[in-house]
């Protein structure tokens, strides 16, 4: 049974979560059906805007979750959809439905995908089999649906594969170079332990540099930021600007992915290439010795074997030789790769967000 929907609003209060919506809303919209983003201001106000409205997004703004109540309370919505928690979900509208498109579709090393406010959305999408197993154990009442990894679809299909490709001689790069893509998080992250001659020390590559937005935005990193800009005047040196907003063309133009505790570990790896983890993060003095736990709280101890599908340095000076390892011979994780691809990811045909809709759809 098929329902008529009308409007959809899509929560965003950092927009490196408009990469997972992206695919669904332009399905949405090819069924002319409103889609709106609910903006939270912040220091990147321009850069929400220019995204959203980039994407026909009718756009409004909210400077906390209550104030977002109020509107959505107003306007009554046929769903909204969500990356992550959200504060005032119980308080929603009784004829507006929520569901959760979580930004990292639960596929990371982080327990943020495991939070018990997540039990309480009227729908929750999954990636792969993996994931709704741990899910189903720990949210037994929430509707949950296996779909795949929605902001991946451009990435599955050789057509939109191309498109999404980075032009690298524009970008100041040598077409004849393979590329490498370092992809940190910001916490716990491989910024700060990552060697100050970096480039030089893989002069042999492109490196595309595209760290996370809290990296870009946050005061708090602003010295990963500048060891960063001390990076891109390298010749083999790309840093991706706040703009940029999207790791998809940046996956999509490398052959490599260097990371940490980054959810794009699965996401890389889904696409048959090969990761290397960067098995020395910075972790700060209160996470360390009688406060460890509190970094074991804040990884997720689910993923830990998946994280097979890379290879790891246990430090900065083996970083290099593991990498040109596995450039040169790409295929030594492939069996792993794909068969934890399968569980974790889910299906990879690139019909992800047709899935998503048509559950909207008949939900």
């Amino acid at each position: 049974m098929t329902f008529m929907i009308s409007s959809v609003y899509f929560d965003i209060p950092y927009t490196y979560y408009i990469p997972q919506y992206a695919p669904v809303i332009k399905l949405l919209q090819d069924k002319k059906i409103d889609c709106h983003a609910m903006l939270y201001h912040g220091n990147d106000d321009a850069l929400k805007m220019e995204a959203a409205s980039g994407l026909g997004l009718s756009v409004h703004w909210a400077d906390s979750p209550e104030e977002a109540l109020q509107h959505y309370s107003k306007v009554i919505p046929d769903w909204i959809i969500f990356g992550n928690n959200y504060e005032e979900l119980k308080s929603l509208p009784e004829k507006t439905k929520s569901a959760l498109l979580f930004h990292g579709s639960g596929t990371g090393v982080k327990s943020a995908s495991l939070s018990p406010n997540l039990a309480y959305f009227d729908v929750r999408f999954v990636s792969g089999p993996g994931r709704m197993k741990i899910f189903n154990e720990h949210y037994p009442n929430v509707k949950m649906y296996e779909v795949g990894f929605a902001k991946l679809d451009p990435l599955r299909k050789p057509e939109t594969l191309e498109q999404a490709k980075l032009d690298l001689k524009a970008l100041g790069l040598c077409k004849n170079k393979k590329t490498i893509l370092y992809a940190p998080t910001f916490y716990p992250s491989s910024i700060e332990n990552m060697g100050r001659k970096f480039p030089s020390d893989f002069s042999d590559y492109n490196i595309l540099i595209k760290p996370h937005d809290f990296t870009l935005h946050k005061k708090k990193y602003r010295r990963q930021l500048k060891k960063l800009n001390a990076w891109k005047n390298a010749d083999n040196v790309y840093l991706a600007s706040s703009s940029e907003y999207s790791l998809i063309p940046f996956m999509a133009s490398a052959d490599l992915m260097i990371t940490d505790t980054s959810s794009a570990i699965f996401e890389f790896s889904s696409l048959d290439k090969p990761v290397v983890i960067c098995d020395f993060p910075h972790i700060r003095w209160g996470y360390r010795g009688p406060f460890k736990y509190r970094l074991k709280k804040r990884m997720d101890q689910s993923t830990e074997h998946y994280q097979n599908v890379a290879a790891k340095a246990s430090r900065y000076k083996k970083l290099k030789a593991t990498v040109v390892e596995h450039m040169n011979t790409p295929s030594l994780l492939q069996e792993t790769r794909l068969k934890y691809s399968k569980e974790i990811m889910g299906n990879t045909d690139g019909n992800a967000s047709q899935r998503v809709v048509d559950i909207l759809m008949k939900t």
